[in-house]
């Protein structure tokens, strides 16, 4: 009785969000952001990128933001529109704009930060429920997945299990179907072989399983395999995790990559060029010895062009680094590039300055300009591209554009559209 009334109470909040006419009320935006500024990136980022008849989208939390989802499947009309810390309210809030592109598919993957904020499960679920009402309202004929929340440690499982049965129960109305992904993978999961950080970042072998668990509704086989990788060097997490994302997935060759950090790692990379053979290979925190430590992947494509962005962190980690031995760490990783893909056109991009709005702001745009100047300088001597993207980001005293970021470090949509806007006719 108490789940037939759940259904029920789902349905009826659902529909008193309907007008009259049949038409969906607007969604009221979320009631808290655990990390707004990436939020807006992300969510800027996703505007600029229409769905289109035919898609299938990737919607979700930390699980679908991470992943390489045109790498592990091989589909070009894979969209990846996963937001890190995202909740079912933040899905529910997004989910309107995606299902007016009238995708084929949509796999919905949320519930996690919901239980962690420790919200009640049944509005849980019934925001879950209001995602696919609305999505199937929207585009009838789009075909509507929900992977379910997966248990990282021992002390939320009753917690994931209920919300998990509650959504289970919803999608015996045949809206959408259920996909089990706790039970094949929490072992795996709390016990590290499938993830690092204690579950919150899935590895290459958690990602290759995952892919394997939604083969069937994904309509083709998954290409990403559990290579074995770990780096057992004393790096940070999610570095590790994301690095043996990259080892699991196939070296085809491909044409162009983007390497560097954060500013790489944040952008939809190939699908703001959908027309070029391109791949992301940014970490967000990492630096030059860094990516000097992972080259090896990155070689394996043996790339047409190389586009390297790096180097902010380097100068934020270690405040009285001296430019000098910033160009140390930075020389090595251009000589390793320059003799293992001695045909390889390679472009150095400018390290940005910062806005007052960040806290790493202070000094650091002076020591930026002094590491910039080191990098054009070296250019003819070691045989590479100096691509400066200060001009086009600035404002009068220097600092980078407000419109163009949300914290002071990170790029909003519109600082990625100046940074395209550089590199377009390259590319290209």
């Amino acid at each position: 009785m108490k789940r037939i009334f759940f259904a029920l109470t789902v349905m009826t909040a659902f529909l008193t969000g309907c007008s009259q006419k049949g038409t969906l009320a607007s969604v009221e935006e979320p009631s808290y952001y655990r990390n707004p500024t990436y939020f807006i990136e992300k969510y800027g980022m996703y505007d600029m990128i229409p769905i289109e008849p035919g898609d299938i989208v990737m919607v979700g939390d930390d699980y679908i933001d991470r992943g390489l989802w045109t790498e592990f499947f091989p589909l070009k009309n894979i969209k990846n529109r996963g937001i890190t810390f995202d909740a079912s309210e933040h899905v529910l809030y997004r989910i309107d704009k995606i299902a007016q592109g009238k995708p084929s598919k949509i796999f919905v993957s949320v519930g996690y930060n919901d239980i962690e904020k420790g919200f009640d499960l049944d509005s849980v679920a019934m925001r879950i429920g209001q995602v696919f009402e609305r999505a199937n309202t929207i585009s009838p004929k789009t075909k509507l997945y929900y992977i379910s929340v997966v248990a990282v440690r021992e002390e939320i499982v009753p917690e994931v299990e209920e919300l998990n049965s509650k959504v289970l129960q919803l999608s015996r109305s045949g809206l959408f179907e259920y996909i089990d992904m706790d039970k094949p993978m929490r072992e795996g999961v709390m016990s590290g072989k499938y993830s690092y950080n204690g579950g919150l970042h899935l590895n290459g072998a958690g990602y290759a399983f995952y892919c394997q668990t939604i083969e069937r509704q994904m309509g083709v086989q998954h290409r990403n395999v559990d290579t074995g990788w770990n780096y057992e060097n004393e790096f940070f997490d999610y570095y590790k995790a994301r690095a043996s994302i990259f080892t699991s997935c196939p070296a085809d060759g491909h044409k162009v990559v983007m390497l560097g950090d954060s500013m790489n790692n944040n952008a939809s990379w190939g699908e703001l060029y959908p027309d070029v053979d391109l791949i992301n290979r940014g970490i967000s925190g990492d630096t030059a010895p860094g990516i000097l430590q992972r080259l090896g992947e990155v070689v394996a494509h043996n790339p047409e062009k190389l586009f390297l962005l790096t180097g902010p962190n380097d100068l934020i980690n270690d405040k009285d680094l001296s430019i000098e031995d910033f160009w140390v760490g930075y020389e090595k990783l251009i000589i390793a590039v320059k003799e293992a893909l001695p045909e390889t056109e390679f472009y150095i991009q400018s390290i940005l300055p910062m806005n007052p709005k960040s806290k790493f702001y202070e000094g650091y745009n002076d020591r930026a300009k002094a590491a910039d100047a080191v990098l054009s300088a070296s250019a003819q001597k070691y045989g590479y591209t100096y691509i400066d993207l200060v001009p086009g980001m600035v404002d009068g005293n220097g600092d980078l554009k407000d419109e163009y970021t949300s914290d002071g470090l990170h790029l909003t949509a519109e600082g990625y559209k100046v940074w395209m806007k550089a590199l377009d006719n390259i590319i290209r």
